[in-house]
C-alpha cells in the first residue's frame, strides 16, 4: 500500500502543479498523469506477487491490449471540447454532430448604383475589434436592462466551420467560413440573412485542438469599397464589397519568408494604412508585410521575429503614429509608411500570444497572454527600449484581449473575469466563469463577453465587483469567435451557425 499511496500523492502533486499554473499541458497532464498511474500501479500489483507474476503481468497486458484496441477501433477524437484542450471523444459509428452546409461555388453579385438603406440602428463595424481595432466600440444606444427590453432574434442561419468574425459596412455583414476543401469569404445581407455573394479558394488549415478553418477577420474600406481577408493558410484577398469580384490576392507567408505556417493558422486580421494593406507573418521570417493597397504588389517588410495570432494595430504613443505588432518573442513599434522598426521589448517563449495590445492612456502599452508568459505594462518613448512598469502574472489572456476603463483592466483571466488595478498589476477581484471567449468594451462603463458556451454576457465595469446586466443563450455550442456590435445589431457565430440579433432602444 505504501507504492499505492506514494506514486498517488507524487503524480497527485504533478497534476496539482500543471493545474494551478495554467500550463499548456494542463488538460493533456491529466491524460497522461492518469494513464501513468494506471500502468506504475498494475506493473506494481503485476510483480509484487510470488509466484502469480507472470499470470498477473499476462492479465496486466491483456487488459492493456482490450484498452487499446477499444481506443483505436471504437472512439474517435474530435478536437477540444473547449479551450482548456480537453479532449472531445466519440463512438466511431455515431455521426458527426455538425451542421449541414453546402459547399459554396464563387457567386458574385451584380455591380449597382442602388443605394440600400440599412436597417434602423445600424452602424459599420468594418475590422477586428471595431473601427480603430482598439476593442472599444462607441457608447451604448440600446437598452441594457435585458430582463426588460430582451434583444429580438431577427435571424439564424448555418454556418461553416471557422473562427472568424463579422464586418459590417451597411446591409454587408462579411465574414470568413470553412465548406469542405473551399475557404469561403462570405457576404450575407444583415437584414435577413441571406447570401448576397461568395469567394473561394482551394484551400484548408486544419489542426487538431483548434479545428478547420479561417481564423481572421475580414477589413472593410468603406472608402474604396474594398474588402480585405487573411485565410488560415496565408492567402491575402481583395474583394469588391458589392460584387465580391476579386481584385488581387497574395501568399503572406511565401512574400513574408516565413519558413512555414503558425501552428493554429494565420488568425491575425489585415490592417490598413492610407497606402498599405499589412498584414502580420508565419514561423520565422518578416514580422510584418506590406502590399500597396490598389495593385497588390509587395511594398515592404519588417523585422525578422515572425507573426502571432494578434493582430497588428496602429496606435499613438508617445506623440507618435506607429504600428504596434506582436511577434513569435516579442513587441516591437514600426513606422507606418516603411515599416522600420522603433523600439522593440523581447518577450520570449514560443506558447502562443494571443492577446491584442491595448494602449493605456498617452504612453503606456498593456500586453497579455498565458500559457505561464507574464503580462507587462509598458512606457513607450523615443528609446529603442521600452520601460517595464510592472510584469505579473495577470491577467491571463487566452484567446482574447483586455480591456482599459477608469485605471483598470478588464479580461478574460484563464475563462473567469477579473479585474486589475492598472497601477500596479494586482488583481482586485475575479469572478463570473465565461469559458476562452472573447470581449469587447462598449462605451466607458459597458463590456459585452461573448461566452466559449455561447452565452452573451453584458457587464457593467466596475473595480469593485462583477456585475452582470443580462445575458442571452445565443449558441449552443463552443464559440471563439469575436462578438460583432453594430449599432444596435449584435451578430455572433460560431463553427456551426450565426445568429443576428436587434437591441431595443
Amino acid at each position: 500500500m505504501r507504492f499505492h499511496a506514494l506514486s498517488t500523492l507524487l503524480i497527485g502533486g504533478l497534476l496539482g502543479w500543471f493545474w494551478l499554473t495554467d500550463n499548456v499541458m494542463r488538460s493533456l497532464a491529466v491524460v497522461l498523469l492518469g494513464l501513468l498511474w494506471f500502468v506504475t500501479n498494475g506493473l506494481w500489483w503485476a510483480l509484487k506477487a510470488r509466484g502469480r507474476r507472470l499470470r498477473r503481468l499476462g492479465a496486466f497486458v491483456f487488459v492493456i491490449i482490450l484498452i487499446a484496441v477499444f481506443f483505436r477501433f471504437a472512439i474517435r477524437y474530435e478536437g477540444s471540447a473547449d479551450g482548456s484542450a480537453w479532449p472531445q471523444l466519440a463512438f466511431r459509428w455515431q455521426a458527426k454532430d455538425m451542421p449541414l452546409v453546402p459547399k459554396l461555388a464563387e457567386k458574385q453579385a451584380a455591380a449597382t448604383t442602388e443605394v440600400v438603406t440599412p436597417p434602423a440602428g445600424v452602424q459599420d463595424m468594418p475590422r477586428f475589434l471595431g473601427e480603430k481595432g482598439d476593442g472599444i466600440l462607441p457608447a451604448a444606444e440600446f437598452a441594457t436592462d435585458w430582463p426588460a427590453k430582451p434583444p429580438r432574434e431577427v435571424w439564424r442561419i448555418a454556418m461553416g466551420a471557422g473562427w472568424s468574425g463579422f464586418a459590417i459596412a451597411g446591409h454587408r455583414a462579411i465574414t470568413q467560413e470553412q465548406r469542405d476543401d473551399l475557404e469561403c469569404v462570405t457576404c450575407y445581407d444583415i437584414r435577413d440573412g441571406k447570401l448576397l455573394w461568395s469567394h473561394t479558394d482551394k484551400a484548408l488549415f486544419t489542426e487538431m485542438l483548434g479545428g478547420d478553418g479561417p481564423r481572421a477577420t475580414p477589413t472593410i474600406d468603406i472608402t474604396s469599397s474594398t474588402v480585405f481577408t487573411l485565410g488560415g493558410t496565408g492567402i491575402l484577398n481583395c474583394l469588391d464589397l458589392v460584387t465580391g469580384t476579386p481584385k488581387w490576392h497574395a501568399d503572406v507567408l511565401k512574400d513574408g519568408g516565413a519558413s512555414k505556417n503558425l501552428e493554429w493558422g494565420k488568425s491575425a486580421s489585415p490592417l490598413l494604412t492610407p497606402q498599405h494593406v499589412i498584414c502580420s507573418g508565419g514561423e520565422n521570417g518578416a514580422s510584418l508585410i506590406a502590399y500597396d493597397r490598389v495593385t497588390g504588389k509587395l511594398a515592404w517588410k519588417a523585422g525578422t521575429d515572425g507573426g502571432s495570432y494578434a493582430s497588428p494595430v496602429l496606435m499613438n504613443l508617445a506623440g507618435r503614429e506607429q504600428i504596434v505588432t506582436v511577434n513569435r518573442g516579442s513587441v516591437s513599434g514600426h513606422e507606418p509608411t516603411d515599416g522600420s522598426i522603433r523600439w522593440t521589448f523581447d518577450w520570449p517563449g514560443g506558447f502562443p500570444k494571443v492577446g491584442q495590445p491595448v494602449a493605456a492612456g498617452t504612453n503606456r502599452l498593456l500586453i497579455t497572454s498565458s500559457y505561464g508568459l507574464k503580462s507587462h505594462l509598458l512606457e513607450i518613448s523615443d528609446a529603442a527600449q521600452p520601460k517595464v512598469i510592472w510584469a505579473e502574472s495577470n491577467p491571463r489572456t487566452k484567446f482574447s484581449s483586455a480591456s482599459i476603463s477608469g485605471g483598470h483592466a478588464y479580461a478574460l483571466d484563464e475563462g473567469t473575469l477579473c479585474c486589475v488595478n492598472l497601477e500596479k498589476g494586482e488583481r482586485v477581484w475575479r469572478e463570473g466563469r465565461y469559458g476562452f471567449g472573447q470581449q469587447i468594451r462598449v462605451g466607458e462603463d459597458l463590456l459585452l463577453v461573448q461566452a466559449e458556451k455561447g452565452h452573451v454576457v453584458l457587464v457593467k465595469l466596475s473595480p469593485e465587483k462583477l456585475i452582470e446586466l443580462g445575458r442571452i443563450d445565443a449558441l449552443k455550442s463552443k464559440t471563439w469567435n469575436p462578438p460583432t456590435l453594430a449599432g444596435r445589431w449584435l451578430l455572433l457565430r460560431n463553427d456551426r451557425e450565426a445568429v443576428c440579433y436587434e437591441l431595443q432602444p
